[in-house]
């Protein structure tokens, strides 16, 4: 059911890179000490309580904070101005869990990935609530305060990475780009090993409770478990890992992909830790409400859409609809690359440098049509196979194509826009904004690639470093020439 074999993949140079950072590097200096002291007190032992309000009143801008949270929660039934107060009314183990996630922002500086930091820990926050609540209402006999650290820090690799190996996870996403690989994947061809195995190292080097070092270094196997665990080791390992696949496909999955992928890990963890699944499914939508609000009272730069949003951008694949006969996938250019793997590069490459929620390439189809064949961003498994503009009545696509031109849409909504917008598009696409670039060659139509955005842009989105979506879009005309029959 469990194993622990996380270290046998770690790359010895990225960690002693990733601990030398650390060690030079005050910005973290001391978190994992504050973590550890936090984790491993007793919410039922009173001088484990002395300890916690004696650490908080020692951190300022916590103690603020926590302040702030405890008023909002008592909703003016009293006015709390003591920590002793504040932990009578929110509970040691939400105080515990909110202290370790302050501790992890405010050892932050003002670094150019801050923002995606901040995602990090809504996630995370996230994934110990939900596993604090499994708990509760699965595994009662087991600690909750505990199952809700242990769910905390799964994020803890993915942080740590991000923070002091700026310029690996960099690469990744180029690596990542090239060769249309998962965000994991990528990270694994650079770093040679996982976020969770960097997470595991981490907390061995904090010398961190066994509960915590083991629900990290945990993997499943393959065959979902049968039987629930009869240990706190145990139960804390398995449900840690159960939050964590949850918050990986609401984080960083396609939307649409992450119902399907979070049906299939209820019904996985469904013996193992005795769920009933219509229920887990309402403490999902529990935690996430859970999560935002109480980041709100704490004035978090950060929410649940927010960190979706911004984590799933980090985590997109390409996805095409073609099959292994298709000749944007047999063909060959002059460098030796399949078009589609062309294919692939610049429309990330083209979403990436305007930023775009969802980005698609279409292909004429029949006489006047026009077919969706790969795309990524928003929905995009839903989008691309009902992408199609081939009804006798005109729509703007086909308006737009017929011209070979270029045009921005900065309201869709706007009465000249409306009735030109095909049925589907307003259920199925939805956005507010988007482009349409027509893809010719010596006056013939190859295509054209659509992009867009969830909310309204009123000006044309512009280049991040001028020249590259010409580069891309001159790319993208080859690798189509040489998957169109006659040319």
């Amino acid at each position: 059911m469990i194993n622990q074999d996380a270290d046998q993949n770690i790359s010895p140079t990225a960690i002693k890179k990733l601990f030398e950072n650390m060690d030079r590097d005050p910005g973290f200096a001391g978190v994992g000490g504050s973590i550890k002291l936090i984790s491993s007190l007793d919410d039922d032992d009173d001088a484990g309580a002395r300890k916690i309000t004696a650490a908080i009143l020692n951190d300022a801008a916590l103690t603020s904070k926590l302040l702030r949270l405890a008023n909002a929660s008592s909703r003016g039934s009293r006015n709390v101005s003591t920590i002793d107060q504040a932990v009578s009314i929110l509970g040691l183990n939400a105080v515990k869990s909110v202290a370790i996630s302050l501790a992890l922002l405010n050892a932050m500086t003002v670094k150019p990935q801050i923002k995606r930091l901040h995602a990090e820990i809504v996630a995370a926050y996230f994934c110990g609530t939900l596993s604090a609540q499994i708990t509760r209402n699965y595994g009662a006999r087991f600690n909750s305060q505990e199952a809700q650290v242990c769910g905390l820090l799964q994020n803890l690799g993915r942080i740590m990475a991000l923070y002091y190996l700026y310029e690996e996870i960099e690469s990744s996403h180029a690596l990542q780009a090239t060769e249309n690989l998962s965000e994991d994947d990528a990270i694994a061809r650079t770093l040679g090993m996982s976020f969770e195995e960097i997470g595991a190292a981490i907390t061995e080097r904090w010398n961190f409770p066994d509960v915590i070092q083991q629900s990290l270094a945990s993997k499943i196997d393959k065959v979902a478990p049968r039987v629930s665990p009869n240990s706190a080791l145990g139960w804390h390992q398995l449900c840690s890992v159960f939050a964590r696949r949850v918050t990986d496909a609401l984080f960083r999955m396609p939307e649409g992909q992450d119902k399907i992928d979070i049906k299939q890990t209820l019904n996985f963890f469904h013996q193992g830790l005795l769920l009933k699944n219509d229920e887990v499914l309402e403490w999902i939508e529990r935690a996430l409400v859970d999560t935002n609000t109480l980041l709100a009272e704490l004035a978090f730069p950060s929410n649940v859409e927010i960190a979706r949003s911004m984590l799933r951008k980090a985590s997109e694949r390409v996805s095409d609809s073609l099959s292994s006969q298709d000749s944007l996938i047999k063909g060959q250019l002059s460098d030796g690359k399949k078009p589609i793997e062309i294919i692939h590069l610049a429309l990330r490459m083209i979403h990436d440098e305007y930023g775009f929620d969802l980005t698609v390439l279409c292909l004429p189809s029949g006489s006047g049509g026009l077919v969706a064949i790969a795309g990524l961003g928003r929905n995009v498994n839903q989008v691309t196979p009902k992408f199609r503009c081939n009804s006798t009545k005109v729509d703007i696509f086909q308006l737009i194509t017929a011209k070979k031109v270029d045009m921005y849409i900065a309201d869709v909504h706007a009465p000249s826009y409306v009735k030109l917008l095909p049925e589907w598009y307003g259920e199925l696409v939805g956005a507010k904004s988007f482009s349409v670039f027509s893809l010719v060659h010596d006056e013939k139509l190859l295509g054209f690639l659509y992009g867009d955005y969830s909310v309204a842009r009123p000006s044309a989105p512009r280049e991040k470093t001028p020249g590259t979506v010409k580069k891309w879009r001159d790319q993208l005309v080859a690798a189509l020439l040489v998957g169109t029959p006659g040319q």
